[in-house]
This record gives C-alpha cells, structure tokens and sequence, in this order.
C-alpha cells in the first residue's frame, strides 16, 4: 500500500468482496486481533468478510496502533518511512485475504448442506434454510478418498445458516443428478458473500461422462479474449448423504459485470433461452402488425418464461423497454441498409455493427465454439448466452440511447463430441452453421442465426474469423496440448481433479451410481481417462482428444480450401487474451 494514512471508509473498501482468512496469517499481532473478532462473530468459519467485522477489526488497530495526526485514521508509514504496526498488520491481511479469483484458483471444495429439510420433488422454488440448517465451504484435497473429508488445517472458509436452495437447468433439471443454485441472502446488507458471490451454480454435468469438458472450454474461452464465467470443482453433501462432483461456474451477475466493465457495470443484462415467449434466441428481426419494431416486440407482458429475460433494471422503466435490444436487432439484421443480401458485404454493415457490438470479440467466441462443437449455445439451439449492454466507456449513464452490447457464454457441457442428433460435430463446416443443423431439427429446417451468418457474409469479419481459428489451431487446440491439460494418473492435471470424486459416487465400477449420475465409474474411465467412445440411447459421445484431432484435421483441410481465396491477414497481435477497452 502507498498510502501514509487510512481511515475507516477506506480500509472497509480495500477489502470489498474479500475474505480474510484467519489460519492464513502468520502468528503474531495481525492474527490475534483477526481472531478476537473471528470468534466475537459467532460463526463456525475462519474467514473476516462481514462489514461489521472489518469496522470491528478497524477499531481494535486504531486503538492499538499509532494514530495519524487526524482523527479516525490509522498511520501506515512513521515519519522515517517504515511500516508501522498498523501497517504491517494490514499488508497481512491483504496476503491473507482472498476474493473471487482466488476462489476459482482452487482445486476442490466441499460443500456441505445440513438440518435443512428437502421435498422429494425438483425444486423449481428456492427452499429457504431454517433452524439450525447451515451451509458450510471448505477446500478439500481431489485425492482424498472420502466422501466427505473433514476441514484441514485452514478450517471452513464459509459457515452461514441463512441460504437457499434451488435445482437449476433446462433438460436436466429433472435428471436423477440434478443441479443446484445456492442463494446466499443478506439481511440488513450485512455482505453474507462467499468470496463476494451471492449465488453458486452448482452444474451436475449431467451428460458429461469425463467431467471435464465445461473446465477445458471455459479454459479456451479465458484465454481467447471472450468475457466468460470461470470454473472450478466441488463434492456435494446433504448431511452424510455424498451427492456427488459438482463444476462451480461463476455466475453472471453484477460483480461479474463489475469485474469485466468496471464503472460501466450498470448496463442492461439479458440472459437467452431456447424456448421463451417469442420462441428461440435466434436475434431474428420482428415487426408488429401495424409495422412496430421497437423493444415491445422482443417480450410479452406477463409471461413467465421470457426468451430474452432483461436481469437488471428489471424496475427501471428508463430501460427495461428493450427498446436497446430492438436497436441491435436491427442492425444485426442491417435495416434500413440498402443493397439486398450483399448489404451484409459493405463497409456501411460493419461501421454500424462496430458501433453497437464488439464483434470482434463475438467472433472469438465464434472460433472458439465452432472448435469445440458447442451447439446447446448460439448454434443449434439457439439458446444459452448473455447479452450484456454496457455502453461506451465514460458515457455508463447513456446505455440506453447508445448501447453498445457484448456477447457472453454460457453452459458448455454439451461440448468437444456429445451429439444426441446423428450429427458429427467435429466434421461441421466452419462458415456455414445452419447447413449444420437440420439432423438437430429433425431434417425440416435449419437454424436460424442471422448474427453468425450475416457477419460471416462480410469479407473483413470472416478474414478475422478464419484468421483467428488459424490461431488457434497453432497455439491452443491441439490433441497434445488438450490431452497435456487432462494429463495421466498423479500428474496433476483434470483428470486426477475429477477421478476419485467421480468414483466415489458408485461403490462398484458398473454398478448405478447413487447420486443418480447417468454414467458408471467404467463409463467415466472409458470415456475420460481411455478417451474411448461411448454410446448410451441416442448419445455418443467421442473421447475428448480423439474428438480434437478429428476436428483440427477437419478444419486444417477446410482452412485449406479457403485461403485460396482468403489467405491469412490478421496480426497475432490482434488477437487479445483479454477483452478489448470500451470505445468511448
């Protein structure tokens, strides 16, 4: 820290959306004042995140430690530069403390529900926890061979009695394992956050025998300049009852929004479905009869199921018109650009796609997804994906009159060759999605997707598109480097994340699993560790490496044919880890 001195707002500040936990810190001063008020709390956890626990903590340094010249404010540096105690306790509790991406760094939680009674149905409501019902978190060795391994050293990190528990999915919120959504509510703004989240996705990878794709795609998606939820993985229990592996997927919410867009973190959130009251997410253009093409025609006053649901400013009626979509809409599909199907193909088409889009982005997460054989998403569904509308950089307040809107991923674990339809993903073609999808809609149509299709129909995004697939294939995706990131027994990559947890769900290897995970502990050798295929009913599903070498040779030959018309162009350098700046 740089500053001299610091009052109470700012400590509170600094550690927003933190947790400081108190095993982490060293013996000494900093430790002892973070117990007091670690067991003055009550909880049975070892973490400081509560606002009243970092003003509690405050006070016991501005009592104990060196007083700046003004009231209410702690010395960080004495008059010959050096740290003072004060200071130096709080450089602890800063290296102590850990936030979301520490979060996700981890291997393995535990996750532990108790004393909260559960219907025997799905639960489409959230069932609130009562009496002595706790939830408690707790990180946990992969390795560890049993169902429910007690806390380690570190303790439980989190331990709260106010939750609430939801099943989540569309095809699979009624499977034998089902998904689950933890709300963690706040009474009073008392900051009850796990690592400053407020809602956990717990996704059962229902139709994912490896367990590892939604970790590998995620992956890709992080490093491909793409806004993108991050991944880790958890065991579930219900008192002593194991329910299993679970991915933890971060959700997309206002801190995720803050922690992409910064001050521009107030935008207009919309979540897609495959099936709401306009039908598919397809970003078609709609009219009403009497010609009406503003937000109105995008929702239906009442419905419950909404196919674009907007999730923020849900009361504002500034923006909760959808008038801001409607723009979109519009220009994804060029109205009012002249010039028939060849509009598409013009300067005018990509100026005006630029100003309300980041379309390059959108076309990294369209390499990345036609790579993977992602087709639950913007493909064949189409379905699954966030528009977030944040607006320019230093105009946050101006969304709604200029928007500007980004494309955000959502749930990949029907990826890298899971088909149900008799379609073989990795032989799809690059360019042309739609051809791709008629087995998905029982050979009588094809997907419509006019946001993919219309920007792959102008020469300078498909050169990005093509340039960046290309990129990909020489840096990321290849069976190597794939097969280097699942790894082999006890070298520490996915697959040992994910095997004795897996295992533990069966107590033989071809016996159903209790959890009512749909693959035996066999299956989930066969297919995640051998990378064998696998076909159950209408699935079959290829090994994951196996599925990378058949889809880069596919795309290898089909890059091919088409730089003889469109040969490589783009610098490497055009290509960002991380998203692009707002324009302004």
């Amino acid at each position: 820290m740089e500053e001299m001195t610091i009052d109470e707002a700012r400590f509170q500040k600094i550690f927003t959306e933190r947790a400081v936990v108190v095993t982490q810190l060293p013996p000494g001063y900093a430790r002892e004042l973070a117990q007091r008020v670690n067991q003055a709390s009550g909880r049975r956890d070892v973490s400081l995140r509560m606002k009243a626990e970092y003003l509690a903590l405050f006070d016991l340094l501005l009592r104990d430690g060196d007083a700046a010249p003004s009231a209410g404010q702690l010395a960080l540096l004495d008059e010959l530069g050096r740290p003072t105690v004060a200071g130096r306790a709080i450089e602890e509790y800063l290296r102590a403390s850990q936030g979301k991406s520490e979060f996700f760094d981890a291997d393995m939680y535990m996750f532990q529900v108790t004393r909260l009674r559960l219907p025997h149905r799905v639960l489409t409501d959230p069932v609130s926890s009562s009496g002595n019902s706790r939830l408690e978190v707790w990180r946990t060795d992969p390795e560890d061979p049993r169902h429910i391994p007690a806390p380690g050293d570190e303790g439980v990190l989190f331990s709260t009695s106010d939750f609430a528990l939801v099943n989540s999915g569309n095809r699979t919120r009624r499977a034998g394992k089902r998904s689950w959504r933890v709300d963690l509510r706040t009474p009073g703004g008392g900051g009850c956050r796990l690592n400053g989240m407020a809602r956990i996705r717990l996704m059962a990878m229902y139709n994912d025998p490896s367990q590892m794709r939604e970790a590998l795609a995620w992956r890709l998606f992080g490093g491909a300049g793409v806004p993108s939820p991050r991944h880790t993985y958890a065991k579930l229990a219900f008192d002593a009852n194991y329910r299993g592996l679970f991915s933890v997927i971060e959700q997309v919410d206002k801190r995720f929004l803050k922690g992409h867009f910064g001050q521009n973190h107030r935008g207009n959130l919309y979540r897609a479905r495959g099936s709401g009251d306009i039908g598919g997410a397809t970003l078609e253009y709609r009219t009403g009869p009497d010609g009406d093409d503003t937000g109105r025609q995008y929702f239906t006053l009442g419905a419950d199921l909404r196919t674009y649901r907007l999730r923020t400013n849900k009361s504002n009626p500034e923006a909760n018109t959808y008038d801001d979509l409607a723009c979109l809409i519009r220009t994804i599909n060029a109205i009012g650009l002249p010039g028939g199907s060849s509009r598409f193909d013009t300067d005018a088409y990509r100026e005006s796609m630029d100003r309300i889009m980041n379309t390059r982005a959108f076309l990294r997460w369209a390499g990345v997804n036609i790579l993977l054989g992602g087709w639950d998403n913007y493909f064949a569904s189409p379905s699954n994906y966030y528009l977030y509308n944040s607006g320019r950089e230093g105009a946050e307040k101006d969304f709604v009159a200029s928007p500007y809107f980004t494309f955000i991923p959502w749930d990949y674990d029907n990826c890298l060759g899971i088909d149900y339809f008799g379609i073989s993903w990795q032989y799809t073609d690059i360019v042309d999605w739609p051809g791709s999808t008629i087995p998905y809609w029982r050979n009588r149509r094809t997907s419509r997707l006019p946001l993919v299709q219309n920007l792959l129909s102008n020469h300078d995004y498909l050169q990005y598109y093509l340039d960046f697939i290309e990129y990909l294939l020489d840096t990321r995706f290849s069976p190597k480097m794939i097969a280097a990131q699942i790894g082999r027994e006890f070298e520490g990559g996915l697959w040992d994340r994910v095997r004795k947890a897996s295992y533990l769900e069966s107590t033989t290897p071809n016996g159903r699993p209790f959890t009512g995970r749909k693959f035996t502990n066999h299956e989930v050798y066969w297919c995640g560790y051998r990378q064998r295929e696998l076909k159950r009913g209408r699935a079959k599903i290829v090994g994951i490496v196996h599925y990378v070498r058949m889809r880069r040779d596919s795309i290898r030959a089909q890059l091919k044919e088409l730089r003889k018309t469109m040969p490589c162009a783009t610098d490497s350098r055009e290509f960002p880890a991380t998203m692009e700046p707002l324009p302004r």
